[in-house]
Parts: C-alpha cells; structure tokens; sequence
C-alpha cells in the first residue's frame, strides 16, 4: 500500500468542472447511479451530501465495499497519470473511529491494485489518488496493463465490529492534464458543420451510446464530410503527439462502392491545410461498418505524412477539423458520435506488446510478428531473420517521435531474448539507437542477451551513450525513432522483445 500523493491545482479544477469532456462523474444528486456495495446496506441519501444527495453504507464489521457502475467499465489509458477524486465522510461509528478507505482497481483479468487513503474525518472530506505506479505499488508496465483493461474501481472500509457508517459523494475520474475537446451529441449537434453535399439532422438515440450526428449525401458527386464546430478553432499545438479518435456508422451505403478520399483534414486559419490522404502511413481504405466503428488517428507530423514545420504550421493555428462523412460512390448516409482531442499525456512510454505490435516495425532483413504467449509475461514481439547478413533491430512506433527532453535524465529499460542463435556465434555492436530527424543518432552497446528472458536498460544521459553526426540534447530534442537490436547471432537466428519503457527523467 502506498499513501495518496496530493493534486495538483490544475487537476482540482479540471475535475471541479462539471460535465467537462472525458471525466467520469457520479454527484448522487438525483440517485444512486448504478453504483452497488458488498458488505454493508446501500442507500441513496436525497439530502445532506457535499452538497445535495449522497450515498450512505452501512455495516456492522467485516469489509464494505462501494463499486462503480458498469458504464464505467472500459479502456481507461487516457487516465494515466489523472486522478480519482472522491468526498467521504464517517458519519457514524459507535464510539470508534474507522481506520482510512482502501481503492482498489479491478480488471477483467482479475488483477486487483490497491492503494490506501487516509483514515476518516467527521466531515466531508476531499479524498484524490493520482493513477501512477508509485501509489498503487507496481511497474509502469503493469499499471498501464491494468487500466487499458478496467473492469470496476471501488472504495472499501473495514467495520469495527459495531454499527459504522460511511458517507460517498462526488466521486469523479479526470484525465492527467487540460480539457479534451469532445462532441458526444447526446444533447445536440455540438455546433458541427457541414462541408459538402451534405445535410445534417442531429439523431437524439442510436448512437454509441447516446444521441449521434447523420449526416445525409445530396448527390451533386462531391465528397462530404463532417467540419468542427467555431469553439474549436485555436492553437492546437498542446494536442500534437496526441490523438483525435471518433466513431463512425455506415447507415446507408445506396448500393455503392468505396473510393478513396482524405480521411482527415485539418485547416489553418490561412488556408493551409494537412490531411490523411491515401498517400499518408496512417491511411486506411476500410469504410465503416454497419455498427459503429472506432477511428483513431495520431496527431503527429508521420501520421499525417508531412514535414514537422508544415504540420506546426497548420496546428499553430487550427481553423476547423474536417472528418470525412461519404465513403460510397452513390448517395449515402452515415454517422459520426463520440469525437475527441485528446492531449498527450506526459508519462512514461511504454509497450508491452500484451494486445499486440503496438506500432512497432522492422529494421532491416527481419520479419517481425506479434505472439499472444511467451512474454515475460503475456505477450511479446518476435523477429525472425531474413538471411540477408544485415543486422536487424526492432524499430518505435512513429507515435513515439518527438520532443525526448522530458526523458534525460530516465531509463530505456527493455527484455530480450534469443530464442533461437541458429547455432552460430554472437555477434557484438550497438544495441540501442536513438536516431534524430536529421539521421544522426545516438548508440549505446550491451552483451548479447540469454536464451531466457534478459532485462537491459540504459540510463538517458550523454555519458550512456556514442554521438554520430549530432548531440545528445539535438537528438533528444527531435527523436524519430528507436532501434532496439535483435540480431545477436553471425547466423538466421530469432529474438524476442518485451516490455519496453522510457521513463520521465526527474524534470519530466
């Protein structure tokens, strides 16, 4: 158990904001909403809370536990390093005071996290948890395990053996910094826009989850889409290493075929403009389906297929954002829910390749494959060399480029294994490197790993490392991307790669 760090102002006012985009909230205002106990008797408090309603939990000893709804349930990534923020209150306990709550993190694994709060006032109380590994006792890794998969979050307290009772109100999860831009369209058409031919009607249910926006073709030929409301227009520049993610629905193809067209556009105020075009890595030609479909898109300059000076340009100053609406060839209707902003949040990188690849590629003569087992734990990713004599690394997501000032000072830790040498002798070279946008790169040397599992890790400093063609503070200003290398063998040999992470140096 480790005692709750306190939040930051930013943070209390993000979550003081009610209603704000991305934050789960519970006031108790007009009902219990969802929210059950085990242990004790539950009830709905109209009045007396801080302020309005409240929940009240009531037992005789034992342990009693509040738990969150089912709504809650989900991939709660954008919470890392956000917070929990919960107001309690020990209304009653027979003469003796009740030791401090326990939140617990419940996964739909079955792996529990746990962390400790403060033992209870008298009085309604502010309580926050800041969601990272040193409260909850764990890795990196395993915490960004656990919330990509949440299957509850719950407060407990354990009785005195006499009558004791708790007071809840205001619980509410935020993500780590800033209000997300968001439209769910449960409450309107959120001031989007039509470009094209195209007419809108706001669709009050039928969404995912909620109401949703149809979007229904004129058929003069052009390609409709979907433009941002005013209030969004700005400078985008806090978003960039971020990530603009909507649902999308093909409602009613009118029997035609698909095309290819920019999936996204985004418009400076001066007219220029970047966009997901067909040339772009990150373009896909899948149409949506006929239930909602996830999109997600990178807010970085590779997604988008453009230099870093264009892209800063555009995201200096955004005028609107275009999503495209018409993905058929003949009179169409489609839907758009659920659009969001999101910042990048300022943590750690890591990858743990447990759902798969994770983005992450091939360098050099080397075919690359993800494996559900056989991870230190879970999954991992596996190289299999080609033969060409070249040797192979493992080569970053493009969503892991950027700005790497915040990691001098970390640690690239990361397991490898080589499974199979192909009986020949080992070979030696660099084992990391840290290449700029320029080319140059940072390297740094190892042993070659065991068959087993083999943690290596390097301090993110000048002195860890040999400097090709550019600094250590110029490459790290600028990184495009990692190679971890693979080949350890002068024959066709197979290694493994688990469990990367690049941790904040101490100003990060």
């Amino acid at each position: 158990m480790k005692t709750i760090l306190a939040l930051s102002s930013a943070l209390l006012i993000l979550l003081g904001t009610q209603g704000s985009a991305g934050i789960l909230r519970c006031g108790f205002d007009d009902g219990d909403q969802g929210w059950v106990s085990s242990g004790s008797r539950l009830s709905w408090q109209r009045f007396g809370g801080d302020p309005g309603g409240f929940l009240q939990a009531e037992t005789s000893g034992g342990v009693s536990s509040i738990t969150s709804p089912r709504s809650w349930s989900g991939d709660w990534s954008r919470y890392l390093g956000g917070v929990l923020r919960f107001h309690e209150r020990l209304i009653a306990a027979d003469g003796t005071d009740l030791e401090g709550g326990v939140v617990m993190i419940m996964t739909s694994s079955g792996t529990i996290l746990t962390t400790s709060a403060p033992p209870l006032e008298r009085f309604w109380t502010v309580r926050e948890v800041i969601f990272n590994a040193t409260n909850f006792g764990v890795s990196e890794a395993e915490l960004r395990r656990a919330m990509r998969s949440v299957a509850s979050i719950s407060i407990s307290y354990r009785g005195t053996g006499k009558r004791t009772i708790v007071g809840i109100d205001e619980i509410a999860v935020g993500p780590p910094s800033g209000l997300d831009l968001a439209s769910t369209f449960d409450e309107g058409d959120g001031g989007w826009r039509p470009e094209g031919d195209v007419s809108f009607t706001w669709m009050e249910a039928g969404g995912n989850g909620g109401g949703f926006l149809l979007g229904r073709d004129l058929g003069d030929g052009s390609t409709w889409r979907f433009s941002s409301p005013r209030s969004w227009s700005g400078d985008w520049t806090p978003y960039i290493g971020g990530v603009l993610s909507f649902d999308l629905k093909m409602i009613d193809s009118g029997k035609g075929g698909p095309y290819g067209s920019d999936l996204v556009v985004i418009v400076g105020t001066d007219g220029s403009r970047v966009s997901i075009s067909p040339s772009s890595p990150s373009y896909t030609e899948e149409p949506p389906g006929g239930a909602w479909t996830r999109r997600q898109v990178d807010l970085t300059p590779g997604a988008f297929g453009t230099t870093e000076a264009a892209y800063r340009k555009v995201m200096r100053s955004v005028d609107r954002v275009l999503i495209r609406g018409e993905y058929s060839d003949r009179s169409d209707a489609e839907g758009i829910d659920n659009v969001m902003v999101s910042p990048p949040v300022n943590s750690d990188l890591v990858s743990t390749f447990d759902e798969g690849s994770e983005g992450w590629r091939a360098g050099r003569d080397v075919s690359v494959s993800w494996r559900e087992e056989g991870g230190n734990p879970g999954g991992f990713l596996l190289g299999e060399d080609q033969g060409s004599g070249q040797t192979w690394y493992f080569v970053s997501p493009a969503s892991w480029a950027g700005d790497w000032t915040p990691y001098a000072g970390g640690v690239l830790s990361f397991d490898l294994a080589e499974i199979d040498s192909g009986n020949g002798s080992p070979t030696f070279g660099d084992v990391v490197r840290i290449y700029g946008r320029d080319g140059s790169y940072l390297s740094w040397s190892g042993d070659p790993p065991a068959s087993s599992w083999t943690r290596r890790q390097v301090t993110l400093v000048p002195s860890s490392f040999k400097e090709a063609g550019g600094s250590f503070e110029a490459v790290m200003s600028a990184v495009s991307e990692v190679w971890i290398r693979g080949e350890y063998s002068n024959m066709r040999d197979v290694g493994g790669l688990d469990n990367v992470v690049v941790s904040l140096g101490t100003g990060g």
